[in-house]
């Protein structure tokens, strides 16, 4: 039985946007906009809180909103490291 490696943050980030959002897999990549992806301001507030429930990250609404997938990715990777 093989183990597989943890998911990185921007799986996680991603498997939420699918699962979670109901956004179409072949929109989520790493060079989307979120803003294009959580599609209204709910949506945003949401996945707020959902990172901050799976990854225990907090993060704001204008971050989510200004940043990349990976980016987004990035900065709550580093924030969780740096606990």
């Amino acid at each position: 039985m093989t183990t597989s490696a943890p998911e990185s943050v921007l799986d996680v980030i991603s498997e939420l946007l699918v699962e979670r959002f109901e956004v179409p897999s072949d929109e989520v990549r790493p060079d989307a906009p979120m803003r294009d992806l959580l599609t209204d301001s709910l949506m945003v507030v949401e996945m707020a809180i959902t990172v901050h429930e799976v990854l225990g990250v907090k993060v704001g609404e204008d971050e989510l909103r200004d940043a990349t997938l990976a980016g987004f990715a990035a900065s709550v990777e580093t924030r969780r490291t740096d606990r």
